[in-house]
């Protein structure tokens, strides 16, 4: 058997050399190598900053974001298997709940831009995600990816730019009356919701001789914040255990569709006394002891809810925001100051609610605090649904029909980057404009029905008279 020449060797190993290089530039993402891109923000982290002394910035995580899917694309275009890390999917989904969330992207833009700006990157995941599981084309797949990552590039500039990061990832200081506000911000959208809420029930115990009755209310919003404060470490210890934050959305989604339900039952009950004589009956002490109790309690778990929907995701917030603090001169100062200031923002508006409340006459008042729970029932619903299926990925695990009803409505666009309509939980997408349209419905024509049914009474009993 004769040798092989060296020549034909040298060739062959530069031959193999060539075939190993194509392979890797092949499997690499388009703007970086195959070790550019990391599954999650937690692997990126421990790679590159293990002692924490790095600091990671915004444009950092966009870039990682931006790397992760090209990866996606890379894969999507060669046709690999969906399912799993080598997946095509895996980097698609991946850039959410392993990446946006757990990186502290999302909680910082809600904080320092906006909520609303938040829920338009969220929608664009969302887009982007759809996209791929309806097998559209590379092209397209492709387009949905710069838009997302167009947006999330514009807020990385801006807060790299407020914290003073420099390319080299040096802080510069960072500015603590930005957090002072953020954090300002975050108690006090946070906390609205709730306050509206209970705020509103006390003052209708209070102006219907029934003030014992607070204390189940009142109740009801310290085992809420007990409560908040242990979901918060349960939901802050599973997190940090598995990169991944979707077991907060599911929790928020679910309580606000409960609340939903105790809202509308709460709401009913008030605008069924506004027009009838046994709302009279009621506030004179007519009504057995065991009846009275079953509704302080349904006050007291309705607080319990408005609470404890908020209150965990306020305490994860402050949480991102401390670990900010020792970054900036006076960071402490600025993060305890927005909390005061957002609590004492919040108690003015109680004891405006509670004053004001007490004050209005009794017909109007119970109208308006019925349809303001009606209100809330429907923004709790559209914020809730929002949660589960978008947040939650609930619209793309099941896929299909449901993943598509979880799109941008491309007509309603207009409605990204307003924050009165994310405070109302008014997004443009039919899983949560369909159920909102459908309750909406429901409510007015269960109103117009208990309004005819109060004022027929009152005729009745006036004829008695």
């Amino acid at each position: 058997m004769k040798k092989i020449p060296g020549r034909i060797l040298s060739l062959l190993a530069v031959m193999m050399l060539l075939i190993c290089m194509i392979s890797q530039k092949a499997y690499a993402a388009d703007d970086g190598k195959v070790e550019d891109y990391y599954l999650s923000f937690k692997k990126y982290k421990t790679a590159v900053n293990p002692d924490g002394s790095k600091t990671i910035t915004y444009n950092d995580i966009t870039d990682q974001i931006s790397n992760l899917l090209n990866e996606g694309i890379r894969r999507y275009e060669s046709g690999v298997e969906y399912d799993g890390d080598n997946g095509y999917y895996k980097p698609f989904t991946n850039s959410y709940g392993f990446w946006y969330e757990t990186s502290g992207f999302e909680k910082t833009v809600m904080g320092y831009i906006s909520g609303a700006r938040v829920n338009e990157v969220e929608l664009q995941f969302s887009n982007m995600k759809k996209a791929v599981n309806n097998g559209e084309s590379v092209e397209r797949v492709t387009e949905e990816v710069k838009t997302l990552i167009k947006l999330l590039r514009e807020d990385a500039d801006i807060l790299d730019e407020l914290f003073g990061y420099t390319k080299d990832g040096e802080s510069g200081g960072g500015i603590a009356w930005a957090t002072f506000g953020a954090v300002f911000a975050i108690i006090l959208r946070e906390g609205l919701e709730a306050i509206l809420i209970v705020g509103a029930m006390v003052a209708y115990l209070i102006k219907t001789g029934n003030k014992r009755g607070t204390l189940y209310v009142y109740a009801g919003g310290i085992i809420a914040l007990a409560a908040s404060v242990g979901l918060a470490i349960l939901l802050y210890s599973i997190t940090s255990s598995t990169s991944n934050s979707i077991p907060q959305e599911i929790v928020e989604g679910v309580t606000a569709l409960v609340a939903v339900a105790v809202l509308i039952y709460v709401s009913n009950w008030m605008i069924s006394k506004a027009e009838s004589e046994a709302w009279t009956n009621y506030i004179s002490g007519k009504v057995t002891e065991s009846a009275d109790k079953g509704k302080m309690r349904a006050l007291g778990f309705t607080s319990f809810l408005a609470v404890f929907r908020e209150g965990a995701e306020v305490i994860l917030f402050c949480q991102q925001y401390f670990s900010r603090a020792d970054s900036m001169e006076n960071g402490y100062v600025a993060v305890f100051g927005g909390i005061i200031a957002g609590l004492v923002a919040v108690a003015v508006v109680f004891i405006v609610i509670r004053v004001f409340g007490i004050k209005l006459p009794l017909k109007p008042f119970f109208m308006a605090t019925s349809i303001l729970m009606a209100i809330m029932s429907i923004a709790f619903l559209g914020s809730g649904m929002f949660e589960l299926f978008l947040d939650g990925r609930l619209a793309e695990n099941i896929g299909g029909f449901v993943q598509d009803l979880a799109g941008t409505i491309p007509a309603l666009e207009w409605m990204n980057g307003s924050d009165v309509l994310t405070f109302l939980g008014v997004y443009p997408t039919w899983i949560t404009l369909g159920p909102q349209i459908i309750l909406t419905i429901i409510t007015i024509v269960t109103f117009i029905m208990m309004i005819k049914k109060g004022s027929k009474n009152k005729k009745v009993n006036n004829n008695l008279i």
